[in-house]
């Protein structure tokens, strides 16, 4: 699993924690019942502090993305909300889309846009 953080983003940390893991299920990187890396790997991994993890992982569990095992760990659970999350974001492409066309942008215009991210040559935020 690797996760992503845009430090330059207003997006805060913990938000987007929580969004590369929700993607990581979605993708099937992450499984039900897989083991997240310890909170002391994470930190050091991502060079942020603890306690922003630890709210990005307590929101996911109060979510029901993830359980945690005391003594164990934190585990991946069986729910499906996070394997529907790029459901979710499609749903939002498509609600702006809808809005940039209602607006006058043209499909070849939309369509640069995206081959753009792609590329990564537009920035988010």
């Amino acid at each position: 699993m690797n996760i992503l953080i845009d430090y330059h983003s207003r997006t805060p940390i913990y938000e987007q924690i929580k969004k590369e893991i929700k993607l990581a299920i979605s993708r099937g990187e992450l499984k039900a019942d897989d083991q997240l890396p310890s909170l002391r790997q994470l930190s050091s991994q991502l060079s942020i502090n603890i306690n922003t993890l630890k709210r990005a992982l307590s929101e996911l569990e109060s979510e029901g993305v993830t359980y945690s095992i005391a003594g164990k760990g934190i585990f991946v659970s069986d729910n499906t909300s996070a394997r529907n999350f790029c459901k979710d974001i499609f749903d939002e492409i498509s609600n702006c889309v809808k809005s940039a066309k209602a607006m006058g942008a043209k499909k070849e215009e939309i369509t640069e846009l995206i081959e753009n991210i792609y590329k990564g040559d537009v920035k988010g935020d």
